[in-house]
């Protein structure tokens, strides 16, 4: 249940799922708490893979370019999380899943949508390729999804430069995340440790393989 959670939540909103999962972390019980990690970074992997999709169907030549790095961290989300389920996760009675995606967090990140579409757009209109490298830094405060999308279509950028907007994008996005778990779990300390060692890993490799990308 939880588990399945964090991989259905990861293939639209893997900021919206790792909030509604923290939320519930403030009520469950402490030897739940590394589940719920695990879905967590499951949903992360998860929204690697749904970038890898969403890029091939606009643009294979940025996709050629990107895609080796986004399949390591997809798969470097997953094992992290899969460790964390197999060697912390103790078998007992849960309460049952509802669907992660609750309605009033569903409005809220459908404005952020919104919101930084249009953001994209003006930018790539008004300030070009310099003030995309800041904004896909500051769009990781939300969905990273309408940035992407808008870049995929932004006619006469270089592949290169898109796909290092995307990665800091993503970077800062899972940053976003991290703090995110802690906050909507009301930093419960039980969480901190998976939460900390799980997130920093994801972020540590993420980061090597972007200034890969950048050489």
């Amino acid at each position: 249940g939880t588990l399945v959670s964090g991989i259905i939540g990861g293939l639209y909103s893997s900021t919206a799922t790792i909030s509604i999962l923290a939320r519930k972390c403030k009520r469950i019980q402490a030897h739940e708490i590394p589940e719920y990690v695990s879905a967590m970074m499951l949903a992360v992997s998860m929204m690697f893979l749904r970038f890898m999709i969403l890029i091939l169907i606009f643009s294979t030549s940025i996709f050629l370019n990107i895609y080796p790095y986004l399949l390591i961290m997809s798969a470097t989300a997953a094992g992290i999380g899969i460790f964390i389920h197999k060697k912390h996760t103790i078998k007992g009675e849960r309460e049952t899943e509802s669907n992660p995606l609750e309605f009033k967090v569903a409005l809220i990140f459908a404005l952020l949508f919104v919101v930084f579409t249009f953001l994209t757009h003006y930018t790539l209109v008004y300030a070009g390729t310099g003030g995309l490298s800041i904004l896909s830094i500051a769009t990781g405060l939300s969905d990273i999804t309408p940035f992407i999308l808008n870049l995929l279509q932004g006619g006469n950028i270089p592949a290169t430069i898109v796909g290092a907007c995307i990665m800091q994008a993503i970077i800062s996005n899972i940053v976003v995340n991290m703090f995110y778990a802690i906050f909507f779990s009301s930093r419960r300390k039980e969480m901190l440790p998976y939460v900390w060692k799980g997130f920093l890993t994801v972020i540590g490799v993420n980061a090597v393989l972007l200034l890969i990308y950048y050489f």
